[in-house]
C-alpha cells in the first residue's frame, strides 16, 4: 500500500488529492505529536502535521483537536496498516518501547509506539491468514493446518512459536490464489 496513493494522485489522477488522516490511513501507531527535543521549544506538544491554512502554529495541538494520539486509535478506525514501528507481524516480534541513553529524552522516547494497540493489529493480520487458510483446506479438500505456535497467542493466534519463528503456510506446490478468490 506504501506510495499506491501518492502514485494515483501524482501520476494517474494528478491534481485532486486530498489529505488523509495518518492514523486512519497508512497507520504506523507512532507518536504525531512533538514532544522534542525541548530546544525547538515552539513546536513542543504540538501536532507533527503543518498546521491547515488560516491555523496558527501554537493552535496546531491535540487539545485544539488539531490531531490525535495515533498509539490510541480504536482498531475499527483503522482503513490501513504500515507495520514499521510495531514491527512485521510475522517476525513475530513484540515491539518495545525505546530507552534512550540521554536521560533527558525519555519522555519523547518511552512511548513511541503503544504496545496493545499493535498486538491488535497483529491479531487483526492473524484473523486475515487464518480466513485464508480456512478457505485454502475448503477449496483443496484438505484439513486446515493446526498452528499451535505458544509464543504471545493473543496477539499472533499460533502462528508464532517464538521471536522471529513464523509458522509459514502449508501450500501445495501447485496451488494457485485464483482457486479461492477467483481472480
Amino acid at each position: 500500500y506504501q506510495g499506491v496513493l501518492a502514485y494515483f494522485y501524482d501520476i494517474v489522477y494528478p491534481g485532486h488529492s486530498v489529505e488523509l488522516d495518518v492514523c486512519k490511513w497508512n497507520q504506523v501507531v507512532a507518536d504525531v505529536i512533538w514532544r522534542g527535543p525541548q530546544r525547538k521549544e515552539e513546536h513542543y506538544k504540538q501536532c507533527r502535521d503543518h498546521p491547515a491554512p488560516g491555523i496558527e502554529f501554537a493552535d496546531n495541538t491535540p487539545e485544539q483537536g488539531r490531531c490525535h494520539d495515533c498509539r490510541v486509535l480504536p482498531l475499527e478506525e483503522t482503513m490501513t496498516v504500515h507495520y514499521t514501528a510495531c514491527k512485521k507481524p510475522w517476525e513475530c516480534m513484540v515491539p518495545k518501547p525505546r530507552v534512550p541513553r540521554n536521560k533527558a529524552e525519555v519522555e519523547r522516547l518511552q512511548e513511541l509506539t503503544n504496545v496493545t494497540t499493535c498486538g491488535a493489529l497483529f491479531r487483526k493480520y492473524f484473523e486475515f491468514r487464518r480466513d485464508i487458510e480456512h478457505r485454502i483446506s475448503r477449496s483443496l479438500s484438505k484439513p486446515q493446518q493446526e498452528n499451535n505456535g505458544q509464543f504471545r497467542p493473543d496477539f499472533f493466534l499460533g502462528y508464532c512459536s517464538g521471536p522471529n519463528r513464523y509458522i509459514s503456510i502449508d501450500l501445495l506446490d501447485d496451488f494457485d490464489m485464483k482457486d479461492i478468490y477467483g481472480f
